[in-house]
């Protein structure tokens, strides 16, 4: 991350704040904008989009991370071009219908619109990727890193490369990371089915590829767990690596909004704009198909 003199940048500040006016004088005029998040998954049994009003540069709540604007009268309509359904919300900014209601197809492009009282309408198109083969993997050692040594607390990694056959041409987009999964029984379109709900999900690297042909990763180290000065794994709750294929929507989204955590609140920083296809709008519509394998 680049840094810079202090030294210089607070002198300036020192010289400049006796003819700097007061913020009320140069507030910058913004107008409101919906936020959307909308990921579309054909395993999903629902299909939910998450609306919420951008919050103000200035004033009350705009230093807040934790403070959102949630808009809970938006109209949400979700077309595949010849269907259209509107997906309803329990007084809540979340907006839901069931998949089966629009069954979601590998390589069929959607149309998310949205549009609230006193906000631009937005809209935004995405299409699903057609999917990767089952994974094989090749597994290296554990890799034990210090994370707190006060405790004597080391965090785990397995490393592992996987290697994977595409289901279309042209250029691919994929997640790779690891989280702990809980297993259940559900139903997709009609279907016995068994999914694996992943939690403290870490992104270990963004991945494209160009080539028509199976892609083999690099080795990569997944977090599976803590161990303590014995260097033992401490077993817990079960870990998943995930390979995901993602269209370029949810790639540059996720890839972008990283890189700006990462710059956090240092005002030396140059900043990072976070990616967004949502027409009039902030946020993203995108779409995903997950593999999903026990580490």
């Amino acid at each position: 991350m680049k840094k810079a003199l202090f030294f210089s940048a607070l002198s300036l500040i020192a010289t400049l704040s006796s003819c700097v006016k007061d913020s009320s004088d140069v507030l910058v005029a913004t107008t409101p904008k919906l936020v959307v998040e909308s990921y579309l998954n054909p395993a999903d049994a629902e299909i939910s989009v998450l609306v919420n009003g951008s919050r103000p540069i200035d004033g009350a709540g705009s230093g807040d991370r934790g403070n959102v604007n949630p808009v809970k009268n938006a109209t949400v309509l979700l077309s595949n071009g010849t269907k259209e359904v509107t997906l309803l919300s329990a007084g809540t900014n979340v907006y839901k219908i069931a998949a089966s209601a629009l069954p979601l197809r590998p390589g069929q492009t959607y149309t998310l619109k949205v549009s609230a009282a006193g906000y631009p309408a937005t809209d935004a198109t995405c299409t699903i990727p057609k999917g990767i083969s089952e994974p094989e993997s090749v597994d290296g050692d554990l890799q034990y890193t210090l994370t707190d040594a006060p405790s004597s607390t080391y965090t785990v990694y397995r490393k592992r490369t996987m290697k994977w056959s595409p289901s279309e041409t042209g250029r691919k987009y994929y997640m790779v990371g690891s989280g702990e999964g809980s297993v259940s029984s559900t139903r997709v379109n009609g279907r016995d089915s068994v999914s694996v709900r992943l939690s403290n999900m870490e992104v270990v690297a963004f991945l494209h590829d160009d080539s028509n042909t199976s892609y083999t990763t690099p080795q990569l180290a997944y977090p599976v767990g803590k161990a303590k000065a014995d260097k033992k794994l401490i077993k817990g709750v079960p870990v998943f690596a995930f390979a995901y294929q993602v269209d370029r929507n949810y790639y540059e989204f996720f890839r972008t909004a990283k890189l700006q955590r990462e710059v956090g609140d240092n005002p030396f920083a140059e900043a990072v704009p976070v990616f967004t296809n949502i027409r009039n709008g902030l946020g993203v519509f995108g779409a995903y198909v997950a593999r999903i394998q026990r580490l």
